[in-house]
């Protein structure tokens, strides 16, 4: 079980992830990347992909709306409008029985959701 400061970082070891402090960079065979943030909890980690800033957010209203038609569909990746109003894909995992193959799988998740939405938002790879 993976429980001490840093484990995530081992879990990441793909040719496509560069972790670092907080973030792993994942790269898509197209040239793109995504930064995700992970978040260590004690008995998870809650991983978030900034789709869009609050200056993209609002400017468009149906964003909102949007979220949460994705959300009713999706299982491995919920999208939502996080406290500084800025367009977020997050996933979850616990810490029990996880796996680099798991957790490397939710990564890329996240990360290829908030770089295909942030690129139909702004047409731009700025993540």
């Amino acid at each position: 079980m993976f429980g001490t400061r840093g484990d995530w970082q081992r879990l990441c070891a793909a040719q496509d992830m560069q972790p670092k402090r907080q973030h792993v960079k994942v790269s898509f065979a197209n040239g793109r990347s995504h930064s995700v943030r992970v978040t260590e909890a004690p008995d998870g980690y809650l991983l978030t992909a900034v789709v869009a800033g609050a200056d993209i957010v609002e400017q468009w209203e149906r964003l909102y709306r949007e979220a949460w038609e994705k959300n009713r569909h999706s299982r491995l990746v919920g999208s939502r409008v996080d406290a500084e109003g800025r367009m977020v894909a997050q996933g979850w995992t616990p810490k029990d029985g996880l796996t680099a193959d798991a957790f490397q799988t939710l990564v890329r998740a996240v990360a290829r959701e908030a770089d295909r939405y942030e690129f139909q938002l702004t047409g731009d790879d700025r993540q």
